[in-house]
Parts: structure tokens; sequence; C-alpha cells
């Protein structure tokens, strides 16, 4: 049996995309792939339901089950460890993720019982990887954490015998980070959403990292759709609710502020792609516009105005989306906003495009 940690220098890299289509793949050359998180953070204080696979399932799911949250009646769980075990099938989420902090990080290092807490992350995972080929560990926010009490993603890597694969969201500086980071572990690279103008300069990159004895096993270019945003993100991140539900996954790349008249709005929303509006809930001639419009994948009511019974009539027949929240446009306009560039890969549309991207960018013999 294998495993592979799979890291990252920043959040919000890119990691839990990686590893669901990752699994899928290795699944259909007919390997037995198991998931396992040992150590996750940023739950405390959190409250509501289990993790709804919206993304993964139809919209509508289980009503017990609220988008976005963390935790049932019985426990928290983390939510990507939730979601893996959704797709991969997997058995009990305390195993795939024993580890989870309610209390906040400070308080948990200088309270913590360290060497319980890795004998329990070690029992867990002799029960993910019975009977696997292979087991993809998922780490932390980034390499960092969990230092403080030997519980760093190159930490659980020596503990549990497995090989790292660092994935680099491309930015400026990266490549000292990388370099200050193989001082510490050794790993393989995977880059991601590498600017399309970057591209070509990744094989001189490869070079001059394979030079310091860093192999770079690929590098996944940006992506519009795999950065935007399901529309059920697009709910939470405004505080809405559906007035339309959607019947399949949808993913937004673009936002469009519906303030003009609808003469003006006409080339405005044809040269969009796989947009949002964000528009006034009276706005109901630029409702009607904007459902019109192939581009148009959803449209966001603000001030908590509901439009007319023909409109929510139009969009239902055309299976666009209608969200209503009480935030002016401009709140719900920085909301999405900052939504954006934080999305988790949790949708099944974006992890067949992460599929797609892995075998044609990603050597993955390499790293498995």
């Amino acid at each position: 049996m294998k495993s592979v940690l799979v890291s990252s220098l920043d959040e919000y890299s890119g990691k839990t995309g990686i590893i669901a289509a990752l699994s899928l793949i290795l699944r259909e050359r007919g390997l037995r792939v198991g998931y396992f998180k040992p150590f996750s953070i940023g739950l405390a204080g959190t409250t509501g339901t289990v993790a709804s696979a919206d993304s993964t399932d139809s919209a509508d799911s289980t009503d017990s089950t609220d988008i976005g949250g963390r935790r049932n009646d019985v426990r928290v769980v983390d939510e990507d460890a939730f979601r893996i075990a959704k797709i991969l099938d997997e058995g009990s989420h305390e195993d795939l993720c024993p580890v989870i902090l309610e209390i906040p990080y400070e308080d948990f290092v200088m309270s913590c019982d360290v060497h319980g807490i890795r004998e329990r992350i070690n029992e867990a995972f002799k029960r993910v990887s019975a009977g696997k080929d292979i087991v993809l560990v998922e780490g932390v926010l980034n390499f960092r954490v969990g230092r403080s009490i030997d519980l760093c993603d190159f930490c659980i890597a020596e503990m549990l015998n497995a090989e790292i694969l660092m994935v680099v969201k491309y930015r400026d500086f990266v490549i000292d980070d990388i370099l200050y980071a193989s001082e510490h572990a050794g790993f393989k690279v995977l880059f991601n959403q590498v600017p399309v103008y970057k591209v070509p300069h990744m094989s001189v990159m490869k070079s001059f990292l394979e030079r310091r004895d860093i192999r770079v096993v690929g590098a996944i270019p940006h992506d519009s759709m795999l950065s935007g945003l399901s529309v059920y993100e697009i709910c939470e991140a405004v505080g809405g609710r559906f007035l339309v539900k959607p019947r399949e996954d949808i993913v937004v790349e673009q936002l469009l502020i519906g303030a003009m008249t609808p003469q003006s709005a006409v080339t405005y929303f044809r040269r969009s792609r796989n947009a949002a509006v964000i528009t006034g809930g009276d706005r109901s001639e630029l409702h009607a516009l904007a459902l019109e419009m192939p581009s148009i994948k959803c449209i966001v009511l603000t001030g908590n105005l509901e439009p007319p019974a023909i409109i929510k009539g139009v969009a239902a027949s055309k299976d666009k989306p209608l969200i209503i929240t009480p935030d002016d446009t401009l709140t719900a306009v920085k909301k999405i906003d900052r939504a954006f560039g934080k999305t988790r890969l949790h949708s099944m549309v974006k992890i067949k495009r992460m599929q797609e991207f892995l075998l044609k960018h990603v050597r993955i013999d390499e790293i498995i």
C-alpha cells in the first residue's frame, strides 16, 4: 500500500479538488483508493447540520442538510472529508478525519495530548488503508500549520510513511517559498492555477527546480470554470435563499451588475460567459431580458424584493436559479467577489473538469 500526502504552500490551492479528481482517475485504472485527512482546523464555533452534498447530488437533496454546514446532531465533521467520502463512497467519517478542532487553535496547542492524538491518527489510518492500493492524505491549510505540536504536513507524512505532493498555486515569489519548504522535507511539485501567459515559462521553472532535486510533475493552467462559483456558493455568500432552485449543478464564471436599462444591457449580457446578474428585485424588465440570454445562468435579486410570479415561472421553465438576498446590490457584489478564488472544488462538474486537466497536464504515474 502506498500513501501520498497532498500538501500546499498556501490555503485555497486546490488540494481537495485535485485529490477528488485523482481518486476517480485511479479508480478508473482499477486501483482501490482511500482518502484520509488526519487533522482539520477552522471549524471552531461552527453550528448547523452536516454539510450538504448539494454539488454532487441533485438540488433537491435532503431537507435536513444545510448548504455549507458542518455539524449534525452527533458530532462535527470536516466538510472536505464529508464530501470526498460521498464521492468515493467511503465509510466512517471519524476514521477519515480523526482530529477536528472545535476550539481556537492556540487553546488546542496549549492543552492537547500530542501523543494521544498521534496514536489516534495512526489507528484511524490503519483502518482507512486496510485493503487499499493507495491512500491520498489531505494536508491542513498549508505545510506549516501544526508544526508547534508535530502535526504539520511534513510531520504527518513522516509518521504515515507517505510521499509528499506539494500543490503550488502560482503567484509572485512562489519559487522562493518552494525552495524554503524543500529545506524541511522532500516533495514533488504540482503547479496549479498557472496564468495562461505563464504556461510557456513553466518548462524553465521545471528545469530550475529539478536542478535542485525538486521534481515537477505538472502545471495546471488557470481555468475560469474551475475558479468559478456554484450557485449554491453564491447563495451562501450573500446569505440568500432560492426562489427557483437549479435542477443540476451550475457554475458561474462572471458577475454582471444589472444597474442599466434593458436596452443598454443587451450587448453587455451577450458578451458575458456563464454569468450571474446581480440586480434589484424590482427590476422585472431586466430579469426578463436576462432570462432570455443563454450566457446568463443565474439571477441574484437584492433588497429582499421578490419579482412577479411570471418571472419565477419563466426562470423555472428555463432552469435558471433565482436567489433573493436582503443585501443591497453593491454589498451582494462585494460578498460574491470575495468568494471567488476561495471556492472549494466540491462540484462534480468542476471535479470532472479537473480530471480532464490532470490527464492532460500532469504525469500521474510520477505521483503514484
